[in-house]
């Protein structure tokens, strides 16, 4: 034995533990069954070599080693190698280029985007499955990402919502693809989730200042409130500011949206807004459409509910952390080859996110989810 490489004492090894299996099994058979040779079997080793094993065989056909079964867990454990990496990002090109570097084994790069295939699979089941019945919030976004439609490659929006469950956890509801991003479009969506999907009721939808979304979010649950980003209003003024009143317009707009204290309450806000526009009116003559009748209601939503939830509710920002996972795994792909493939990516991407973040720390803090007095509403 000295003499021998490591693969060819592995490749002993193997034989020999078959062998004594076959041996048992026909003992086992008692004369109904009888050995039949060996064919050969190749399997890739960690030296990178490609080895070939006889595997020993019956007349009947009937046996097969268990150990043949460590053999292809070789070819598995790569198969998963490849779906991890490219879930995190790595083009089909350069899992090929790293599986051959690591192991010796040839993986086409038509092989790993095969293999993300499955991913399908899986998007289309949870696609057709039910969802609970009631959602304490929900928070709705659009990232664009390049995608090729027909003969031409575009950025297109990839329409994501979770939902908050009631035991304060959070789960993927919405994962669509479209051209562009619209209210009616979203009014589709949630039309599905409430008709297809089993949502019946909704405490609070969180979007941002798209024209018209709150429409479709009355039309179809009406009884659900309507909260529009407020970073997204501030980010719109700012730009719209001049440069040398940037630092003191940011400023005046956080203590005009900071109601998170106990004693906050709409009518307070209404003073505070009045006092704003009063200031800036002059630089600005037109502030005022920033802020018109029958839409900033929106923007105040969230005073409604305990303080203690307030920072969570007045922002679309707790989906951010999932659109970065998002971009940083999309980055390097540059583009998909159809609006399929880009959501089969994307939705083991966010599946993968739901694991480590939404289902591992539910936020504690909605079980304060609830409505208080609210004195007043905007007029």
């Amino acid at each position: 034995m000295s003499g021998w490489s490591l693969d060819e004492f592995i490749v002993s090894t193997i034989e020999s533990l078959m062998t004594v299996e076959r041996n048992e099994y026909l003992e086992k058979a008692k004369g109904a069954d009888k050995g039949n040779g060996f064919y050969l079997r190749a399997f890739k080793s960690l030296s990178k070599n490609c080895l070939a094993i006889n595997v020993p065989r019956t007349r009947t056909g009937v046996f097969t080693p268990n150990m043949l079964e460590l053999v292809k867990v070789g070819q598995e454990q790569i198969n998963e190698i490849c779906l991890s990496l490219y879930r995190k990002g790595m083009t089909s090109r350069d899992i090929s280029e790293v599986i051959e570097e690591l192991f010796g084994d040839s993986v086409s790069a038509t092989k790993v985007t095969n293999l993300s295939k499955v991913f399908n699979e899986f998007r289309v089941a949870w696609q057709n499955s039910r969802l609970d019945s009631c959602y304490k919030a929900v928070f709705c976004d659009c990232i664009f990402v390049t995608v090729r439609r027909d003969d031409s490659y575009s950025n297109e929006a990839v329409y994501i919502a979770y939902g908050v469950k009631n035991d304060n956890t959070r789960e993927l509801l919405t994962l669509e693809v479209h051209p562009t991003e619209s209210a009616a479009l979203w009014g589709e969506l949630f039309d599905d989730l409430k008709n297809k999907r089993g949502i019946e009721k909704i405490g609070l939808i969180v979007a941002d200042g798209l024209r018209g979304l709150e429409n479709e979010v009355h039309r179809v649950f009406p009884s659900a409130d309507f909260q529009k980003c407020v970073v997204h209003k501030m980010r719109n003024i700012l730009n719209k500011t001049r440069p040398k009143d940037k630092n003191e317009m940011a400023e005046d707009l956080k203590k005009l949206f900071d109601n998170f204290s106990e004693n906050s309450t709409i009518k307070k806000a209404e003073i505070k807004l009045g006092l704003f526009l009063e200031k800036w009116k002059n630089k600005y003559p037109n502030i005022n459409r920033y802020f018109k009748d029958g839409k900033i209601e929106y923007y105040f939503t969230y005073i409604k509910y305990h303080y203690t939830v307030r920072r969570l509710i007045y922002t679309t920002n707790s989906i951010e952390n999932l659109n970065r996972a998002i971009r940083k795994a999309t980055k390097n792909k540059l583009s998909f080859e159809n609006p399929k493939t880009l959501l089969d990516y994307i939705f083991m991407v966010i599946k993968k996110f739901e694991e480590k973040n939404f289902q591992k720390y539910p936020v504690h803090n909605y079980k304060y989810f609830k409505k208080i007095d609210c004195q007043t509403q905007f007029s």
